[in-house]
């Protein structure tokens, strides 16, 4: 069953300004100050968090995304929606859903 994303196509997402960040190996490391927390991303996630670094809408993120990647859009868009509801919770991310910049 596939859950209803938090985030709507039209949701503005962008990294939280102030967040230190490392590449190792391709691969991105954040230091998640709001919580004092590091996370690590694997190849996908840290292409996706590169990207977050200009606000943009979870619609042109995923279409990008299924441009660069051959995959099912429907999939993306869920699996790029399950990591920015990780993010939010992280407090990594800022989002808004009424169109404005995030």
């Amino acid at each position: 069953m596939v859950k209803t994303p938090h985030f709507e196509p039209d949701t503005i997402v962008a990294q939280r300004a102030g967040q230190l960040a490392a590449e190792i190996d391709a691969q991105v490391v954040v230091m998640g100050l709001a919580q004092g927390i590091y996370v690590g991303f694997d190849d996908i996630a840290s292409i996706i968090w590169r990207r977050l670094e200009r606000p943009q809408t979870v619609a042109t993120l995923c279409e990008g995304l299924a441009r660069e990647f051959s995959g099912d859009p429907a999939v993306i868009r869920q699996d790029v929606c399950d990591l920015l509801d990780r993010l939010d919770e992280l407090d990594l991310v800022v989002v808004s859903a009424d169109g404005r910049s995030a």
